[in-house]
């Protein structure tokens, strides 16, 4: 994947702080298998590349869990410990089981086209395609109804 030229607008520097935080609570790093978190892989670069215009949500929701962290707590979010950082996570997510949800698709799915990921899990690190993968064929004659059915478009 290419590196897009990521502009800083995106989130200030206190949100993306939070937001790497965040990205190992979805997915943490797991030493033992060589398996990098989610704030390894790029997906700060990934959402900039492909939806950049959902980092107004994301900011707004890292600035809530920051202020729900100082209300409770009396610390912003990247100072607590992270038994805390879990606590207040969780406390939002129990009320808004929403809260970052598109983060986290993206984070899953950014996560899982490194390559470091795939071949921890134990699949080559490359595309399905043009090598592919054994496809077994199927019985087409499921297809004679569609067939015989005849064009049901008009042609131009």
């Amino acid at each position: 994947m290419t590196q897009p030229i990521v502009s800083d607008k995106l989130l200030s520097a206190d949100q993306r702080a939070i937001l790497d935080i965040v990205l190992d609570q979805i997915i943490p790093p797991d030493p033992a298998r060589e398996k990098p978190s989610a704030a390894d892989v790029g997906v700060f670069e990934y959402i900039a590349e492909r939806n950049p215009t959902s980092y107004e949500e994301i900011g707004r929701q890292l600035d809530e869990l920051d202020e729900r962290a100082t209300s409770t707590y009396d610390q912003r979010y990247v100072e607590l410990t992270r038994e805390l950082q879990d606590s207040a996570l969780n406390s939002l997510r129990e009320q808004d089981p929403r809260f970052l949800f598109g983060l986290s698709l993206q984070a899953v799915e950014c996560y899982y086209l490194d390559g470091r990921v795939m071949t921890a899990i134990g699949l080559p690190p490359r595309a399905p395609y043009p090598d592919g993968y054994s496809v077994h064929r199927g019985d087409l004659t499921l297809l004679d109804p569609v067939r015989e059915r005849g064009e049901i478009w008009r042609r131009t």
